[in-house]
């Protein structure tokens, strides 16, 4: 199972509840706020909550399935 990167905002409700999924699902992971980089900011912008695994991003709105398959691969 890879370890998973959030890319979030502080104070984004979408944000807290993909971050409560993520503990749910007992998925590691690493949040990345957007707001302390320019270039992330381009990139994320409206996208929040994006989850990678590097190599592959889901865009809001994901689920425990999606979470887990993204984890997988």
């Amino acid at each position: 199972m890879k370890k998973l990167t959030l890319y979030s905002r502080l104070e984004c409700p979408l944000c807290e509840i993909a971050e409560e999924l993520l503990q749910t699902e007992a998925v590691q992971y690493e949040f990345v706020d957007i707001d302390d980089s320019a270039e992330l900011i381009k990139q994320y912008h409206v996208r929040v909550p994006v989850l990678s695994n590097g190599q592959r991003e889901l865009d809001w709105p994901y689920g425990a399935k999606d979470i887990q398959e993204l984890a997988d691969g």
